[in-house]
């Protein structure tokens, strides 16, 4: 994982002898999930899989949501457990920008606390900086609650990467002799049924989303205010500039408001299929048990009337229950539970 150009494309080609697109730009080569071809390390056959950045170029963030959580979510339920997450970071980067802190974000709450400690953060580019600060860098990252910190008190790891084969394979390694793991994105959509914006990544999205809607409003705001001064001074040349604004910004929150409703709709095809699984087996288990405690009933319950009770002084006989009998009272309750569980 990691932004657009931060070199997953070519840490993975390097390790694997695959031929994955690479980016020399800006403009996103991985629009899509793409896998390595299997190879060997440590007597382990390896694959590696490649995800777009949360800021790809050709694709919105629902989108890039929909494609990895469709993704992690077929995995799961066909069995086939992650190893581990390698996050990919540009040392070379002088700050982080919104965009690397998105991804980051979205890293740690598609893993989850729990899997973190089966991830590694990766710094690369070191060519590109000083080696002093460059270290001075990494451990401004690994201290700073808003970058690597969070995810290293979960147990994730810092390692650096030097272009090398070398390199690449024994970072791998922790991870390809680790115990697999279920990434918390994968138990929210396949175990717990929830939709893509009910879990933790897609709730950050949406709120991501809301407040680029309220300052896109806010600027429409101020903008009618520059308008009415623009009339009043009749400022034609400044009220056509503030229009074409006002215009602009008006397909902006048009786009984020087809994004939000986008987001809403997404269903996760394998987290579908799996939860219409679940749902048959407990229908199936529950006229299973049905069936058994009916048959139950009709072997082992015996209904007999009543025997004549002794008279009593007065010559009146009194109904009971004779030992080892049921009651019609107790079968009735029998049989609404077996109903009941059948329905």
């Amino acid at each position: 994982m990691g932004p657009t150009g931060v070199g997953k494309s070519t840490f993975i080609n390097l390790v694997s002898n695959s031929d994955l697109r690479v980016s020399d730009s800006l403009v996103s080569c991985t629009d899509r999930i793409e896998i390595s071809k299997p190879f060997e390390l440590d007597g382990k056959e390896v694959t590696l899989v490649d995800t777009p950045g949360f800021d790809d170029t050709s694709k919105s963030e629902s989108d890039i949501l929909n494609v990895v959580c469709e993704f992690m979510a077929s995995e799961y339920s066909q069995g086939r457990l992650l190893h581990g997450i390698l996050y990919l970071y540009r040392i070379s980067d002088n700050r982080v920008s919104g965009v690397a802190a998105r991804n980051l974000r979205f890293y740690r709450e598609l893993c989850g606390p729990a899997a973190l400690a089966n991830s590694i953060i990766v710094t690369n580019m070191w060519g590109l900086v000083d080696a002093t600060m460059g270290s001075a860098r990494e451990e401004e990252l690994k201290t700073k609650p808003a970058f690597f910190r969070p995810a290293l008190e979960h147990g994730a790891r810092v390692l650096r990467h030097d272009g090398t084969a070398a390199s690449a394979q024994s970072i791998l390694r922790p991870l390809v002799n680790s115990k697999p793991c279920v990434l918390q994105i994968q138990r929210e959509l396949v175990d717990q049924g929830r939709a893509v914006y009910e879990t933790v990544a897609g709730e950050t999205l949406l709120e991501d989303l809301a407040r680029a809607q309220q300052k896109h409003a806010q600027e429409i705001e101020q903008l009618e205010g520059d308008l009415q001064d623009a009339l009043s001074q009749k400022d034609e040349e400044g009220q056509r500039e503030l229009e074409e604004e006002r215009a602009r910004i008006q397909a902006e929150q048009a786009k984020l408001e087809a994004e939000k409703q986008k987001l809403m709709q997404l269903q996760i095809v394998a987290a579908t299929r799996k939860a219409a699984q679940v749902q048959a087996q407990a229908t199936e288990h529950a006229h299973a048990h049905a069936a058994a405690r009916g048959a139950q009933i009709e072997n082992t319950v015996t209904v007999s009337p009543p025997p004549k009770a002794p008279a009593d002084e007065e010559g009146n006989g009194a109904p009971y229950e004779a030992e080892g009998s049921v009651g019609c009272f107790g079968l009735s309750r029998l049989i609404r539970g077996s109903v009941h569980a059948k329905a």
